[in-house]
């Protein structure tokens, strides 16, 4: 799974042989088909299709999925919904107000928590990493606040910060860069076997 801010980027890459091969790190991706359309949820009750493009190695012969980090893997959600439900919970709202403002079932908004929850410091790590690699001027770097997922979405928030301020972005461009930079990577649930 390849998670992309800017998917159009990305498919344009893929298609001319840029992209490397996140399994092998040798080989070059190559078009290869789509995966499977399916319908996301947007903020306000609204819905989108999607049907992300798939790639294969030239080398290694896996296959990729190139899916925009504005949805995460296998869920129903866009970020925008996940990421409205997260500032809801953070602030005292409790899974059946969350649901029943978002228009989702209160289980889901549980599962989104209870996985971010179970993954917040791995989500930190990877934040952090992402600040770092990022650069440029010195970032401001979170401290602890007052529980380990709060300390996950502040590096997200962090790294979101230094990449739209320090290339020029705006934002339109806030919840597919808040999916890159963990959450959408960070939602994906457990596959079974």
């Amino acid at each position: 799974m390849l998670l992309c801010a800017d998917a159009a980027a990305a498919c344009a890459d893929l298609a001319g042989g840029l992209l490397a091969c996140p399994s092998c790190g040798t080989g070059r991706l190559a078009p290869w088909g789509h995966g499977r359309e399916r319908v996301i949820r947007l903020l306000g009750g609204a819905a989108t299709r999607l049907r992300p493009d798939r790639a294969r190695c030239r080398s290694c012969r896996r296959t990729h999925i190139v899916l925009p980090s504005w949805s995460p893997p296998r869920r129903a959600d866009a970020i925008e919904v996940i990421g409205t439900g997260l500032a809801a919970a953070l602030s005292g709202a409790g899974s059946a107000r969350i649901g029943a403002d978002l228009g989702v079932p209160p289980a889901t908004v549980r599962g989104w928590l209870r996985r971010l929850r179970g993954r917040a410091e791995e989500m930190r790590c990877f934040a952090m990493g992402q600040l770092g690699a990022i650069g440029g001027t010195d970032p401001a770097l979170p401290g602890p606040d007052a529980s380990p997922l709060h300390d996950a979405l502040n590096a997200v928030a962090a790294a979101v910060h230094a990449v739209i301020t320090g290339y020029g972005l705006g934002l339109a461009d806030l919840w597919p860069l808040l999916g890159r930079f963990g959450l959408a990577r960070h939602l994906a649930p457990v596959r079974a076997g």
